[in-house]
């Protein structure tokens, strides 16, 4: 499913567990509406298991139709009772994700159609004068794009790597998390999720140490990880964590900083919730920031390349005309 509909899922789900309704009748009640087939086949599958006795987490663990994000923090909700607030914080995620999804594509029409055009001046004109046929110019331009496509697939696929690598190599986390607006882009995104999912087991009264490992598992960030590893040693030995939050370098420092003192006044429940908010917010608006960005920076790389066609044309058109004078 997409971010849109699996947004749309979740907000209906919580929407309707926050009126009463059981699991399985919520579903019921969505499948009656004739949702999109993905969210069917998600729905009746959870509900089969669900009729066979199994629990909503182990319902909705099929890694194939099923984040990560969305295991941790449905299993957290379950355990403890606060499946609908569950369910609103997924929603939440992934209307931010939808959002920004939407504004790219937007952003990227404009380059796109420039990129084409690009391919048409690198090709035709010069073509002409060198009196081609329009079948060998046609195969030319076809060329041009096949090659596009190829280099832009190859650049999603080395992103998407560095991207899948992320969540357990630190040094690849580290070095996206440089990248000017990504990088800020991502540590909130990692944050966001990591106090989403912290909240969530913390209003559970699951232990600390099964709040820190779902919460830094859930944060897909190498760094945050190797910090959460020593965090859980940490909660194991059943001391305040609030002095480890400060003194690491994973953990923005205002945010370390507050949570010690929450932890101290007993507030962490109230505290996380006002920070899953504030680095929800902080995500959106990096997303947001991305996605004008990138799309900027491929209007210009395209821009260049369409210049440098042209001036190449009129450099050759010149020097024909100079050889026709002589």
């Amino acid at each position: 499913m997409s971010p849109a509909q699996r947004h749309l899922l979740h907000t209906e789900l919580a929407k309707l567990l926050g009126a009463g309704f059981g699991i399985r009748q919520a579903i019921a009640v969505i499948l009656d509406t004739r949702p999109p087939a993905a969210q069917v086949a998600l729905l009746k599958e959870a509900d089969q298991a669900l009729a066979e006795g199994k629990s909503i987490a182990q319902a909705f663990g099929n890694p194939v139709r099923v984040t990560d994000l969305e295991r941790t923090v449905i299993a957290a909700g379950e355990r403890g009772g606060r499946l609908a607030q569950a369910f609103q914080h997924l929603a939440d995620y992934f209307e931010m994700l939808a959002s920004a999804r939407r504004e790219a594509l937007q952003s990227m029409i404009y380059p796109t159609v420039l990129l084409h055009m690009g391919v048409f001046v690198a090709t035709v004109p010069g073509a002409l004068m060198a009196g081609r046929s329009g079948a060998s110019i046609l195969g030319s331009i076809i060329l041009w794009l096949v090659g596009l496509y190829l280099g832009i697939a190859l650049i999603v696929l080395l992103v998407r790597g560095l991207l899948k690598a992320a969540p357990t190599n630190v040094a690849v986390d580290r070095w996206l998390n440089r990248i000017p607006v990504i990088g800020k882009a991502r540590k909130s995104m990692a944050m966001a999720r990591f106090t989403k999912v912290y909240h969530i087991g913390v209003l559970a009264g699951l232990s600390m140490a099964e709040v820190v490992s779902m919460a830094t598992e859930a944060s897909h960030s190498g760094n945050i990880r190797q910090a959460g590893a020593r965090l859980l040693e940490k909660a194991r030995e059943g001391g305040l964590l609030g002095p480890f939050f400060v003194a690491s370098n994973a953990f923005p420092a205002a945010f370390a900083r507050s949570y010690a003192t929450a932890e101290e006044a007993g507030g962490l429940d109230t505290d996380l919730e006002r920070w899953s908010r504030l680095f929800h917010e902080e995500a959106a608006r990096g997303i947001k920031a991305v996605a004008i960005a990138v799309p900027k920076v491929c209007y210009v790389l395209i821009l260049i390349f369409v210049v440098w066609k042209i001036l190449g044309f009129y450099s050759g058109y010149y020097e024909t005309l100079d050889r026709l004078g002589e």
